[in-house]
């Protein structure tokens, strides 16, 4: 399983819809992308402290994840949405990134994310 940016962003989104702090966004309430790959992404963000959410693995033992539920974003989780909400700024993002051969880290993403924002707001 690979991190993907776009579910990433899909998850963020969703949780900022929830009309009180605690709503519960699961894989199916994701589009265009398979359970399992939503379930992973979502316990990639548990685990770097983007989200809280309850991920719980199959007792089969083939690493299926068997419940992924994320219940609200933490701090971080605002300050990652803020730097890419914007679909122009995502779409340029994701366009740098790939022209560079560059992967997406959190970091990276928020400083490049700040930079096309400032740049935009004619702060450079």
């Amino acid at each position: 399983m690979v991190r993907n940016w776009d579910i990433i962003r899909a998850i963020l989104l969703k949780l900022e819809e929830g009309e009180t702090a605690r709503l519960a966004v699961q894989p199916s309430h994701i589009d265009s992308f398979g359970p399992q790959e939503v379930a992973y992404n979502l316990a990639l963000m548990k685990e770097a402290g983007l989200i809280d959410a309850v991920v719980h693995y199959s007792s089969e033992g083939d690493g299926e994840i068997a419940i992924a539920v994320a219940l609200g974003m933490s701090w971080e989780g605002h300050e990652l949405l803020d730097s890419i909400r914007n679909e122009s700024v995502w779409s340029d993002l994701k366009k740098r990134f790939k022209e560079k051969s560059l992967d997406m880290t959190v970091d990276l993403v928020m400083k490049v994310s700040g930079s096309l924002i400032a740049a935009t707001l004619g702060l450079q």
